[in-house]
């Protein structure tokens, strides 16, 4: 998935309507990478990289994706 691909899925996210971790195995799903992935975390929750790591490592397709 390209970074032009990545902000076409993400761009109508809203953390009020949606769940940011769904959006997050969605994206992987669709094969996002893991750096814009966590950006994209980290603007939402407002948190730190450990923190978005640890969303990120609870997300299956990452798992299917990268392990």
């Amino acid at each position: 998935m390209t970074t032009q691909e990545f902000e076409e899925e993400a761009k109508d996210f809203s953390p009020d309507k949606e769940d940011l971790k769904e959006k997050v195995n969605e994206l992987f799903g669709k094969g996002a990478g893991t750096v814009i992935t966590i950006h994209f975390i980290i603007q939402h929750l407002k948190c730190t990289l450990s923190e978005a790591m640890e969303l990120v490592e609870s997300c299956p397709n990452y798992h299917n994706r990268f392990k």
